[in-house]
C-alpha cells in the first residue's frame, strides 16, 4: 500500500509558470513538491523559444554570408554546417538545463520529482515516477501547469510517413532536400526561414486561403512577399487528402476548389498549432473542469471549477507564450504570498513571429478597432524610410499603429521591421501608461536607432 504524502503546495509542470511558482513558494515556507514528466525547465528551454531562436541566429548568420556582397564584403559561405548548428543548439540547450537542475537542487522547501501525475480524487495525484516507483501525493493548494503538444491533424497515411514535429525537425544532422510545412502559422514560418536560408526547398501548406489570418492585409502581404523573395513557396486554401512515404520521400495528396494533384518532398513537418496536455492529467477526477478543447476553464484569478486548486500556461487555454505563463505565476505569487488581488482582467499580451526582420504585435490591429466600434487614425511606414534599417543594410517591412482618433492614445501596433520586436516593446509601453501617440511621435530619440522609427510613423497619422 502506497502512504499519502502531505505538501503545502503541488506544482505539476515545471515550465516557465510551474519552476518560477514552486521556486518562490519554497523560500516562502512552504512545504512544495515540483512534478515534472521529463523536460526539465518547461517547453521553451528546451523544444521551443530557446532552442528555436538559436537556429533562427544561425540561418541569419548564414543568409548574411552568403550575401555579403550586400554589406561591401566578400565572403565564402557555400556550406551551411548543419550539424554543427544543431550541436550548438543542444549545448545552449543543455546549458540551461543543466542551470535549472541547480536551481531546483539549491531551493529551499522544494522536492523536484521527475514522474508522470494523474489526479486519482480530489487534491489527490498518483505519480508513476522515472525510477519507477508509484507516490501518492496531496497538497493544499494544487497549482496545474502542464503545457501543450504540437496537435497532429487526421491525414490519412501521415502516421505511417514519419512525419516531424517542431520538437523532432530541431533534432535533425542533415538538411532535406525539400521540407513541406504542413500549417501557416507562426511556428510553420519560422522554420520555413530557417531551413530555406540553410538551403533546403521549402514549400508551405495551409488549409486557409488568408495568409496570417491575425494579422492586418497590408502587414500579411508584406511578410509574404519578404518570405516568398527568399525562395519560399506557398499553397493555400488546399485540403491534404492522404499522405504516403516511398523509400526517400513523401507524397502528399492535395486538393484545391476540386482539383486533386501531388506534392513529393523529403520531409513533412506538422505545424498546425498546439493542443493541451491535460488529458494525461486526468483533472476531471479531482472536480476540475475543461473545455470542449481540453483546455481547463479558469476565473480572472487562475482559479479552477475545484478549490485549491488553478491552473497558469498553455493549460488553462490563454495565448500559448511563456511570457503569458511569467505573468501567471507573478499573479499567484501576489495573491498567495502578498495577499494582493491581481488578476489577468485587461492585460495587453505581446508576441513577436521570430523571422527575419521580425514582426512585433502588441494590441488591436485595424481590423479589430473598427470590429470593436472605435472611430481610428492609422499610421504606416515603409522600414527603407528608416535610416537605422538603412544602416544594416534590412530596409523589408511595414511599420503600422492604430490609434483612438477621439483621445489619441494607442490602440495597437505591429512593427515588421529589423527588430522589430524591440521596437513594439517600446510603443507597448506607451498604451499600458495611456500616452498619446502625439507624445511618442515628439519624443526626442537617439539617431540612428530604430526606435527612431516613432518619430516617423507616428508623423504619418491619416484618417482611414
Amino acid at each position: 500500500m502506497v502512504n499519502l504524502e502531505k505538501f503545502d503546495d503541488l506544482v505539476i509542470g515545471g515550465g516557465k509558470g510551474g519552476k518560477s511558482l514552486a521556486m518562490a513558494l519554497g523560500p516562502a515556507g512552504h512545504r512544495v513538491a515540483l512534478i515534472e514528466q521529463g523536460q526539465i525547465g518547461g517547453t521553451c528551454i528546451n523544444v521551443a523559444c530557446i532552442p528555436t531562436k538559436t537556429l533562427v541566429a544561425s540561418a541569419k548568420v548564414f543568409h548574411d554570408a552568403k550575401n555579403s556582397e550586400h554589406f561591401g564584403l566578400k565572403l565564402s559561405a557555400d556550406d551551411s554546417n548543419f550539424k554543427g548548428v544543431i550541436e550548438r543548439k543542444r549545448r545552449i540547450v543543455k546549458g540551461m538545463v543543466d542551470a535549472h537542475h541547480l536551481l531546483f537542487s539549491s531551493t529551499a522547501n522544494m522536492e523536484f520529482i521527475l514522474g508522470t501525475a494523474k489526479f486519482v480524487d480530489y487534491k489527490i495525484l498518483e505519480i508513476d515516477t522515472a525510477g519507477g516507483e508509484k507516490r501518492l501525493v496531496t497538497g493544499e493548494r494544487i497549482f496545474i501547469n502542464t503545457g501543450s503538444r504540437t496537435m497532429i491533424p487526421n491525414i490519412l497515411g501521415l502516421a505511417e510517413t514519419g512525419y516531424l514535429t517542431s520538437t523532432s525537425v530541431m533534432e535533425l544532422e542533415s538538411l532535406p532536400t525539400h521540407l513541406a510545412i504542413v500549417g501557416g502559422g507562426y511556428i510553420a514560418l519560422e522554420f520555413a526561414q530557417i531551413f530555406r536560408r540553410f538551403g533546403s526547398e521549402v514549400t508551405v501548406i495551409q488549409r486557409s486561403e488568408k495568409f496570417l489570418p491575425r494579422e492586418d492585409e497590408d502587414i500579411a502581404a508584406a511578410i509574404k512577399a519578404v518570405l516568398e523573395d527568399e525562395g519560399i513557396k506557398f499553397i493555400s486554401d488546399v485540403e491534404i487528402i492522404s499522405a504516403a512515404r516511398e523509400v526517400n520521400s513523401v507524397t502528399l495528396q492535395l486538393n484545391q476548389n476540386g482539383r486533386t494533384f501531388d506534392l513529393e518532398a523529403s520531409e513533412i513537418l506538422i505545424a498546425t498549432g498546439r493542443v493541451s496536455n491535460n488529458e494525461m492529467l486526468q483533472p476531471e477526477a479531482s472536480g476540475v473542469k475543461v473545455d470542449r478543447r481540453g483546455y481547463i476553464e479558469v476565473s480572472e484569478y487562475l482559479e479552477t471549477s475545484a478549490e485549491g486548486i488553478w491552473a497558469i500556461g498553455d493549460c488553462n487555454g490563454g495565448p500559448h507564450f511563456t511570457h503569458t505563463s511569467w505573468d501567471d505565476f507573478r499573479i499567484l505569487r501576489d495573491n498567495i504570498l502578498f495577499n494582493k488581488k491581481r488578476s489577468t482582467k485587461n492585460r495587453l499580451i505581446p508576441y513577436t513571429l521570430f523571422i527575419d526582420p521580425e514582426l512585433g504585435r502588441v494590441g488591436m490591429t485595424e481590423a479589430e478597432a473598427r470590429k470593436a466600434g472605435y472611430e481610428i487614425l492609422v499610421a504606416t511606414l515603409p522600414a527603407a524610410k528608416i535610416p537605422r534599417a538603412n544602416t544594416v543594410g534590412d530596409t523589408r517591412g511595414l511599420l503600422k499603429a492604430v490609434i483612438d482618433k477621439s483621445s489619441e492614445l494607442i490602440l495597437g501596433c505591429s512593427i515588421f521591421a529589423h527588430e522589430g520586436g524591440e521596437v513594439m516593446s517600446v510603443v507597448q509601453m506607451a498604451i499600458i501608461a495611456q500616452v498619446p501617440y502625439t507624445q511618442v511621435r515628439d519624443t526626442v530619440w537617439t539617431h540612428p536607432t530604430m526606435a527612431e522609427s516613432l518619430n516617423l510613423l507616428f508623423a504619418n497619422v491619416r484618417e482611414v
